[in-house]
């Protein structure tokens, strides 16, 4: 063997001859049956491991009681495997359930109350069709036609010109209507 380090193993390769040496390629498995230094590296590591454990065992705290596993049921016993309380559990929720939907059936509403509720339904439906009839004459919304100037059909220019008259010796005027100047 020649004297390279390249051709000793490192110390993953070590850890896998430790744990499995057949699954280390098979050049590897050769040097470390012909290498006596890396014969020894493996040895030291396995020896650092017994130790390790022996460690590991001294201070371990003794179990208190017996640790025991639980064994799988057969799939058939499994309805059969319920505890009483299970039952009682189940018998009570069912129950509950009944005695409230019998309980909510007590305070459904009467005859007079579908009435009220009626009426309150057509109340309901008159102010929504108000609306919609108020929508279909005009249907921007008053702080709209504040701004363009069209919020009160009433005012018309006829009306203004009533309420202003204009000067005749002017020779240009001011028409709030159409938004500017024009002439007389």
């Amino acid at each position: 063997m020649s004297p390279d380090r390249d051709l000793h193993l490192d110390e993953d390769k070590l850890l896998w001859a430790v744990v499995d040496e057949t699954e280390l390629p098979l050049t590897l498995q050769e040097h470390l049956s012909t290498c006596p230094q890396c014969r020894a590296a493996k040895e030291r590591l396995e020896q650092s491991l017994v130790r390790l454990g022996q460690v590991a065992e001294r201070f371990a705290p003794l179990p208190r009681k017996r640790v025991s596993l639980p064994v799988e049921k057969p799939s058939s016993s499994i309805w059969w495997s319920w505890s009483r309380r299970s039952y009682i559990g189940a018998a009570v929720t069912v129950t509950l359930m009944i005695v409230i939907v019998w309980w909510s059936a007590l305070f459904r509403t009467t005859p007079e109350d579908s009435e009220d509720m009626l009426a309150r339904e057509m109340w309901e439906a008159d102010r929504v069709m108000t609306e919609a009839s108020m929508l279909v004459e005009n249907a921007l919304p008053p702080v709209y036609l504040d701004i363009c100037g069209k919020s009160d059909p009433d005012y018309d220019e006829e009306f203004m010109q009533f309420l202003i008259p204009p000067i005749e010796n002017e020779q240009l005027s001011y028409d709030a209507w159409r938004g500017g100047v024009e002439l007389c």
